[in-house]
């Protein structure tokens, strides 16, 4: 479920535009790879990544290997997120 906090952290427009991306396949179950991510994602995969690895900066998302050693990202509690220093 998204969490509102989100909107306090002062982060990208992309990085909270991937956020609640991510909110919403995880709510429907979807495994969140780069490629589940890029079917809804309206800019360059290269936004997406940069999106991604801010997110992970600020430990919102932990990236881990599946079985197939395919990329999955998870959510994680935002009493674990990191805000930055201008939040």
């Amino acid at each position: 479920m998204m969490d509102r906090e989100i909107f306090n952290l002062n982060l990208s427009v992309e990085a909270t535009s991937a956020y609640i991306l991510i909110c919403n396949l995880a709510e429907s179950g979807t495994p969140i790879t780069i490629e589940s991510a890029g079917t809804f994602w309206n800019d360059t995969s290269e936004a997406l990544v940069s999106a991604l690895e801010e997110l992970k900066g600020h430990c919102i998302i932990v990236e881990a290997l599946d079985a197939n050693q395919m990329r999955q990202y998870y959510l994680n509690s935002s009493d674990r997120w990191k805000k930055p220093a201008n939040a």
